[in-house]
């Protein structure tokens, strides 16, 4: 089987003996990964389809490919959201195309770099989503979940967002199937905390989180009705992502009903 160098390894490389291309590289990188939270913050499809196409284009390049593959899952994962969040009728075999789109790039990029730990746990959350419009095939995608967050969480237990990914999960799936929502409330605050610190030193590696962090904290205040704490966690979200279009528009709205009952 050929063995493929792991993503730290290549950046190493591609910097070293390759500092033109590395550069261009870097730049459809970082305006790919721009458009992509733009997208993210707004739910423009249009401009996330903008940023998936920056990252093909990586991938016709062959530069840090497991990273590109990455990234064009993460776009299309949050399309599919979007698409379902709009709840409008005869989308679901778009939701599916694009959530297959994300399982198929995020399983070649760990069959790439197995030791990539940041795929592994986008991947177990892409099979989760998956259930959502094939529930025929759910014991089985629940077991392919439940395989790549635990190869995640062997190789990098102390990675924010693998804790993050988990938790939501843990918080979501109901008790009889295993979820906690008590232990998810635990680790989403120590994912935040362990956010708080990170320092990620090279900017096309992933470095997202925490902002959803707080906005989840604050979905699972709302929900053990602790209001003052839910407003405090989206303002906390808004101060680390002023555009964050979920919060605003979504989840603020949503607590200022609540507010107004009691």
């Amino acid at each position: 089987m050929m063995r493929y160098i792991p993503i730290i390894t290549l950046l190493t490389l591609l910097s070293i003996s390759l500092p033109a291309q590395a550069q261009t590289t870097m730049e459809l990188f970082l305006r790919g990964k721009e458009l992509l939270d733009d997208g993210s913050n707004r739910k423009d499809i249009d401009q996330l389809l903008d940023a998936r196409a920056i990252f093909e284009q990586i991938l016709e390049n062959d530069s840090l490919p497991t990273l590109a593959h990455y990234y064009a899952a993460s776009v299309s994962s949050d399309i599919a959201n979007t698409l379902a969040d709009r709840k409008e009728s005869g989308r679901k075999r778009e939701i599916r195309a694009h959530i297959n789109y994300s399982i198929d790039h995020l399983e070649t990029a760990v069959e790439m770099d197995e030791t990539f730990a940041e795929g592994w746990a986008l991947l177990s959350t892409s099979y989760a989503q998956k259930i959502t419009v094939n529930p025929l095939n759910a014991v089985s995608l629940r077991r392919k979940y439940n395989r790549a967050m635990s190869r995640a969480i062997e190789l990098e237990p102390g990675n924010p967002r693998i804790i993050l990914l988990k938790a939501i999960m843990d918080y979501n799936i109901p008790g009889i199937l295993g979820g906690d929502k008590d232990h998810a409330i635990a680790e989403l605050n120590r994912a935040a905390s362990i956010l708080l610190e990170e320092v990620v030193e090279n900017p096309v590696m992933p470095s997202w989180g925490l902002d959803h962090a707080h906005a989840r904290l604050g979905i699972a205040y709302m929900d053990q009705g602790e209001l003052e704490k839910a407003r405090s966690s989206f303002e906390r979200a808004l101060e680390i992502n002023p555009d964050f279009g979920w919060v605003i528009n979504e989840l603020i709205p949503s607590l200022e009903q609540l507010e107004s009952e009691n």
